[in-house]
């Protein structure tokens, strides 16, 4: 691709000295100075015509990043390219788009762009086409082109590590009776008709005398426990964008904690609408993808009723209604709210120590 071509400050100084000496000869009938004015003068034509003809590289290719990179996580990238001439660049290095803070890293393969490319915010972002630079000769004349194609990159909110609420007991809620009857790695003994080669001291007597039959004790793995985190997209709630991005990297943080605890997670906004349903790494990458791109743009009115049936509540912002069942409900509060949740909330205020903040919730006490 064409780029601009400028001329360099010798470029520069040399049109400013052929000028004066062709003036200069012209006023005083000397020829030489003309002469020589003249061919200062054709030397920058000449590099301009140069540069602007030379061959582009033919073949870019761009390796070492990834489709996904978390916020504040450098990437080395690598762009190669092949084809064209290479006596005359300068200078190649990718463009990346705003919101990307670039490192340039000087290799000494003339045919190579290496830099350090770190996201400074979530969101997708563009590294390339790559940018040279052709240079003349005599230095007096340079080009600028961009060749290649772009990258996207998906930025996503950064992965805290917090505090396991099965170490502080909040697993097993403020009522632990109520879930004596499910969990994760939970055995619920149901019976089931003797078959030959059971053990006798599987034998289940009572169901047996129910039945008529001899009934053995089968073992039947519960569903995992559902967990859920709703999250305020009300834009008043958020001071700013830096606001909204620590409310994302504390969703991601808690639905990673949460799934490593042994929960099915269900992620929804404020007013019941699903942003994803987490079960498995894979779920958890297209959270992730959802987190990176999701926006304080407004939801429905009226807020969702929480659900009844979750071993553990995770709500982020200001959107509390009250607890509807005995579950433990933890408050992650944006900066600045001034209402206090309702009764049944263990809450802490969201600071960018996500993880001071998520401790702080889960050894409060309910108000």
């Amino acid at each position: 691709m064409r780029g601009r071509i400028l001329p360099t400050r010798r470029g520069i100084g040399l049109l400013v000295v052929g000028i004066a000496l062709v003036v200069t000869g012209s006023a005083l009938d000397r020829v030489e100075l003309t002469y020589v004015g003249l061919v200062l003068g054709g030397i920058v034509v000449a590099s301009a015509a140069v540069v602007a003809l030379a061959p582009s590289p033919g073949r870019v290719t761009r390796s070492g990043h990834d489709d996904l990179v978390a916020v504040g996580d450098p990437l080395r990238v690598a762009t190669a390219f092949t084809g064209g001439s290479v006596a005359f660049i300068d200078d190649a290095a990718d463009a990346v788009s705003p919101g990307l803070a670039q490192e340039r890293d000087d290799d000494a393969d003339p045919r190579s762009a290496v830099s350090w490319v770190t996201p400074t915010r979530r969101g997708a972002h563009r590294i390339g086409p790559l940018r040279i630079e052709l240079l003349s000769s005599f230095g007096a004349v340079r080009a600028r082109r961009h060749i290649g194609g772009v990258d996207e990159i998906l930025a996503v909110p950064p992965v805290v590590p917090l505090a396991s609420i099965r170490a502080r007991g909040i697993d097993e809620g403020d009522h632990p009776a109520k879930y004596d009857r499910t969990g994760h790695g939970t055995d619920n003994l149901i019976p089931r008709p003797y078959v030959a080669g059971d053990s006798m001291r599987r034998v289940h007597w009572r169901a047996s005398a129910h039945h008529g039959d001899l009934m053995v004790r089968e073992e039947e793995r519960d569903q995992s426990r559902t967990a859920a985190v709703l999250v305020d997209l009300d834009p008043a709630v958020w001071a700013d964008e830096n606001a909204f991005d620590v409310a994302m990297t504390a969703c991601v943080s808690v639905v990673a904690r949460l799934l490593s605890d042994g929960f099915l997670v269900d992620v929804t906004a404020a007013d019941g609408s699903s942003i994803a349903t987490v079960s498995s790494r894979q779920s958890f990458d297209d959270l992730l993808r959802a987190c990176a791109v999701l926006e304080p743009l407004g939801q429905g009115r009226g807020l969702a009723a929480l659900p009844a049936d979750a071993g553990v509540v995770v709500a982020i912002g200001s959107a509390a209604p009250p607890p509807n069942s005995p579950a433990p409900h933890l408050l992650l509060t944006a900066p600045g709210g001034s209402a206090p949740p309702a009764a049944g909330w263990r809450s802490a205020p969201l600071e960018d120590d996500v993880a001071a903040t998520w401790a702080f919730a889960i050894d409060g006490r309910a108000r």
